[in-house]
C-alpha cells in the first residue's frame, strides 16, 4: 500500500484515484484477469461503487451513509473478485461454489431497533455474522468482529465508537464518549534523530547485545498520560496493539520518554523501543515501520486489536463496519437518524458529517490500494 521512501510528484485527489480505479477495469489485476466471470464482477461492482459515491456527493447526511456504505460494499465484491488467494471454485457441503462471490453484509447490530434508538451511536455493539465482512477479513488477513469463543460463549462486544477511533481520518472528530484504543501514527527513529547515547549505553539495555530500535507513537490518550502509575498504564495500553510485538515502553532508566508537543495535531507522543533483531546473512532487514506498522494512504500507523479479536481490523473493514452501522440507522430508524445529524442539537452531528465527507475523499484510494495488495 506504499512505496517506501517514495516521493509523490502529484498529490492525488479522490477524483484521480477514482479515475485510476476506472483504469483497472480494461485489464483487471490478479485473479480477475484470468477468469471471465470474475472480470465481469470486478468491472460491474466498481461501476456500481463509482456511481454510488458520485450520487453520495450530491446528498447530505440524511441519505449519504446509505450510498457510501453500499458503494464500499460493491467495491468489496471487486476486491474479492481480484484476490489471488481465493480459488475460482470450491466444494461447500458437497456443492460447487464460487468463493470469491460475496453475499450479505456479514455484520449485525446487537440489540437491533432498541440499540439503534439508544442514547448514542458510539455504544452500538457490532458482531460478525456469515457473509461479506468475515469473508473479506479472511481475504485481507485481518481481524474481524467475532461473536463467539471456541466454547460458544459470547465474546466481549466491540462498539462503533471503538472502531471509529481506529480510522485515522476521524482524528479530531471522535464521537462523544470515553477514549478507547485509537489508531497511533508511527514514525521510525533514525540514528541521526535518535542517537543511542540518549537512552544510555547499549550494554545497559536489558537483554540487548545488538542495539536498540526506536519509534514515536502519536495519539496516546489522556487516561494513559494522566494515570497515577504511568508505566503500568502505558504497558497495558500498548499490549492491545499486537503488531508492536516485544515493544519496550520505557528507557533503560525506567522512565517514559514522553513528547507532548506534536507539531501536527498537538496529541501526546511517546517514544518506544525494541531490541534490534540479529541480522540474517545475505538478507537485508526490512525497515522497522514495515515490520510493526500498517501502511494506510501512504503513512504508517499502528492499529489495535479490538475486543477478543487477535488481529487489528484492516482499515477497509473499519470503514465498512462504521458505515454499515450508520447506514442501518439511516435506513431503518430515519426519525432517530434525523435527530442525530441535527447540527444545532446533536453532539454527534459534526463528527458524522466529517466522517461521511472523509469517506468520499479517501475511500477510492483505499479501495485501489487494497485491490493492488490482494492481486
Amino acid at each position: 500500500m506504499h512505496t517506501p521512501g517514495g516521493v509523490s510528484l502529484t498529490p492525488y485527489t479522490a477524483a484521480m484515484h477514482q479515475r485510476l480505479l476506472r483504469g483497472m477495469r480494461a485489464a483487471p489485476p490478479g485473479a480477475a484477469a484470468r477468469n471471465t466471470a470474475r472480470k465481469q464482477t470486478f468491472c460491474a461492482a466498481l461501476e456500481q461503487a463509482e456511481q454510488m459515491f458520485a450520487a453520495a456527493k450530491v446528498t447530505d447526511a440524511m441519505t449519504r451513509p446509505l450510498l457510501v456504505y453500499y458503494g464500499l460494499n460493491q467495491a468489496g465484491r471487486a476486491i474479492a473478485a481480484a484476490a489471488s488467494n481465493v480459488a475460482d471454485r470450491e466444494q461447500r457441503s458437497g456443492i460447487p461454489a464460487d468463493p470469491w462471490k460475496l453475499t450479505g453484509h456479514g455484520l449485525k447490530i446487537v440489540g437491533g431497533t432498541n440499540a439503534m434508538n439508544g442514547p448514542d451511536i458510539a455504544s452500538l455493539p457490532l458482531i460478525e455474522v456469515p457473509g461479506a465482512f468475515p469473508r473479506l477479513a479472511e481475504i485481507l488477513d485481518s481481524g474481524s468482529l467475532i461473536a463467539k469463543r471456541p466454547d460458544k460463549t459470547p465474546t466481549v462486544e466491540v462498539t462503533v465508537g471503538q472502531i471509529w477511533e481506529t480510522i485515522s481520518d476521524t482524528v479530531g472528530f471522535s464521537l462523544p464518549g470515553p477514549a478507547h484504543l485509537p489508531v497511533l501514527a508511527f514514525e521510525e527513529d533514525t540514528l541521526a534523530s535518535a542517537p543511542f547515547a540518549r537512552y544510555g549505553s547499549l550494554s545497559s539495555w536489558p537483554g540487548s547485545r545488538l542495539g536498540v530500535e526506536s519509534a514515536r507513537l502519536e495519539g496516546i490518550p489522556q487516561h494513559v498520560v494522566k494515570a497515577d502509575d504511568q508505566v503500568t498504564a502505558l504497558k497495558t495500553f500498548l499490549a492491545s496493539y499486537p503488531t508492536l510485538g516485544d515493544v519496550q515502553s520505557t528507557r533503560p532508566d525506567g522512565r517514559i520518554d514522553w513528547e507532548k508537543d506534536s507539531t501536527v495535531t498537538g496529541m501526546t507522543v511517546v517514544r518506544v523501543f525494541w531490541d534490534a533483531p540479529a541480522p540474517v546473512a545475505g538478507q537485508a532487514l526490512p525497515p522497522l515501520e514495515d515490520r510493526v506498522a500498517t501502511w494506510y494512504r501512504g503513512q504508517p500507523f499502528v492499529f489495535p486489536a479490538l475486543g477478543e479479536n487477535p488481529k487489528p481490523l484492516h482499515p477497509l473493514l473499519a470503514w465498512w463496519a462504521v458505515l454499515y452501522a450508520l447506514s442501518m440507522l439511516a435506513r431503518y430508524e430515519p426519525c432517530a437518524w434525523q435527530k442525530r445529524i441535527a447540527i444545532d442539537a446533536s453532539t454527534e452531528a459534526a463528527a458524522i458529517e466529517h466522517l461521511l465527507e472523509a469517506a468520499l475523499d479517501y475511500l477510492p484510494a483505499l479501495i485501489r490500494d487494497t485491490i493492488s495488495d490482494v492481486s
